[in-house]
């Protein structure tokens, strides 16, 4: 079984999703159900990004400390801009909310 790749291809989207489909369906159950999990975690916060990264700053900083979310997050997220933001790169890490307070 190949992985599908992420490299640019002269194939069309169509052509990737339906391999990416079929890649898909031939892992076990279990192996599926976890991948459905870490796509929908990732999204998840990408989603979180782009909202704070649509904010003044002065309002994530209001937010972070209604959260209790260390100031050293805020640093992290790309300031906001003008421009439309688009795909924002996003280091997943455990966080421990006991070590913010």
């Amino acid at each position: 079984m190949n992985l599908p790749t992420n490299e640019p291809d002269t194939r069309d989207d169509q052509a990737q999703l339906e391999s990416f489909i079929s890649w898909f369906r031939q892992l076990d159950g279990p192996d599926q159900l976890e991948l459905m999990r870490l796509v929908y975690n990732e999204h998840k916060v990408r989603d979180v990004v782009r909202t704070f990264s649509g904010m003044p700053m002065e309002q994530r900083q209001a937010v972070f400390q209604r959260l209790g979310l260390p100031n050293e997050m805020l640093s992290r997220i790309p300031p906001p801009s003008s421009d439309q933001i688009g795909d924002v790169e996003v280091e997943w890490k455990e966080w421990d909310s006991g070590k913010a307070r």
